[in-house]
């Protein structure tokens, strides 16, 4: 139990140091699988689309060399709509499930405990990377992917896990400073999971193939499995929802800040949560779509990246855009509303986003990524403007409700890069990256409507009524 004078459960270093190696474990392998899958499907259209190529088109010239008209420069075209369609279909077989799973049992946790639902996501990305790691090696059809992923999908996969994992962090602390810091560093730690699962998966790939690439991303999430098992139960019976679980219910509590006001807290405007979340919606999207198909568009001409060079290229951005973020915010904070921050973060998105479109040359690629640096400030400051503007009671649903959202931008997003960037590669390899910073020029007007508002309200606080 926690003790009344801290603000943290006695031994909870006991629960929380396991809780991040194994979360570290889980990011680690899924993004070395996302790589590796890509890179895979990527070398696999080659050779199912041309399954007679000549020893002239492995001679290592590289297709950047090539001139658009040629033969190879539109073989190349082929396999990149071929790729591209079936990622979308691994995007709607992980995203259609993970709506429905990340809706229920997140909130089952609250009866049932956190324990079975922090394995059942292990479990789930573990099966579908054993079950690739088997299909790689046997050389299976290529498209029995889709059901693989369909299972993750099913068993909530990282986003559930993610979400459980921070309610275990909320069990062990009281609402408070520390409860804030320790999620901080439970972020920075599955954060650096993620930048060198980035990193070593072009060279795992690269020195000991495929196969043995996916089945390292299998043993590093099955490390992560047995890791969890040193993870007790945080959530008592004592403290667990007593009624019955009403799916309805949930959904109107997560609906009821953008259908009606909440006169008991100050500050709580409908039109504010609506243009957040739509704004949050945009940025999200864009993020997530660009995600989806940046290895397709970095493995061909112009660019021609190795899978060596796209894990430096991607770590990089990563944590220069993690550092730069972690800093800035600090330090705009000081002058700035969470509101204007956002605003900035969505122009920093717009103008990396533009530049990846209209790249011609690899040094586009770098002063984007430079450009757009601080384009992921505007999550957690949109998120802190909705939390700022929530009473207490009502954190969780709120919280729930973005996250239902992230999980349906997720699918969205993936489907939507792709299905743009399959259609259009043929004739303009940037459009993808051009239509998504129309999403976040949208995103911009409503954020400037928010800015305003708040100007207003920093302004109005150096009046008083008079008597």
């Amino acid at each position: 139990m926690k003790n009344s004078k801290s603000e943290t459960r006695d031994g909870y270093l006991r629960i929380f140091i396991p809780l991040c190696a194994a979360d570290f474990c889980l990011f680690f392998s899924v993004m070395i699988c996302t790589y590796t899958m890509n890179e895979y499907g990527h070398d696999t259209f080659w050779d199912i689309e041309f399954p007679n190529r000549t020893v002239s088109n492995n001679t290592g010239v590289s297709l950047c060399d090539t001139n658009t008209s040629s033969q190879e420069y539109q073989d190349e075209q082929v396999v990149q709509k071929a790729v591209s369609r079936w990622n979308l279909y691994i995007s709607i077989a992980l995203g259609v499930p993970l709506i429905f799973s990340s809706l229920l049992l997140t909130s089952l946790s609250d009866y049932m405990g956190r324990r079975p639902f922090l394995f059942l996501g292990m479990f789930g990305i573990c099966i579908k990377e054993l079950l690739m790691t088997l299909a790689i090696i046997f050389k299976w059809d290529v498209y029995i992917f889709i059901p693989f992923t369909f299972i993750d999908g099913f068993c909530g996969g990282w986003v559930v896990q993610l979400a459980i994992a921070m309610s275990v962090v909320s069990d062990l602390t009281s609402a408070g400073k520390t409860r804030s810091f320790l999620i901080a560093v439970f972020s920075f730690v599955f954060g650096i999971g993620v930048s060198l699962g980035t990193f070593v998966s072009g060279f795992i790939v690269a020195i000991l193939g495929y196969d043995y690439s996916m089945a390292t991303a299998c043993g590093m999430v099955a490390l992560g499995f047995i890791i969890t098992c040193f993870v007790p139960e945080t959530l008592t019976k004592s403290e667990r929802k007593q009624h019955n679980f009403s799916c309805i219910g949930n959904i109107k509590d997560m609906l009821k800040f953008y259908m009606e006001e909440d006169r008991s807290h100050l500050g709580s405007t409908r039109w504010k949560y609506i243009f957040l979340i739509v704004s949050f919606i945009f940025v999200m999207m864009g993020s997530l779509g660009a995600f989806a198909m940046e290895t397709f568009y970095l493995l061909d001409s112009p660019f021609c990246f190795s899978p060596e060079k796209i894990s430096i290229f991607e770590t990089a951005k990563l944590c220069v855009s993690e550092i730069v973020i972690l800093v800035g915010i600090k330090v705009m904070q000081q002058c700035l509303t969470d509101e204007t921050i956002a605003f900035f973060g969505t122009i920093s998105g717009v103008s990396g986003y533009v530049l990846f479109g209209i790249a011609s040359s690899q040094m586009y690629l770098y002063i984007g990524a430079a450009v757009g640096a601080i384009r992921m400030s505007a999550i957690p400051m949109i998120r802190g403007t909705m939390s700022k503007m929530t009473s207490p009671q009502n954190q969780g649903a709120m919280f729930g409700s973005l996250a239902i959202v992230e999980n349906i931008c997720n699918m969205s997003g993936s489907v939507l890069g792709s299905a743009i960037y399959s259609e259009t590669v043929s004739f303009y390899k940037g459009t993808t990256y051009l239509v998504f910073a129309g999403f976040m020029i949208f995103s911009l007007i409503l954020l400037l409507f928010l800015v305003k508002a708040s100007i207003q309200k920093q302004r109005s606080k150096g009046y008083s009524p008079i008597s």
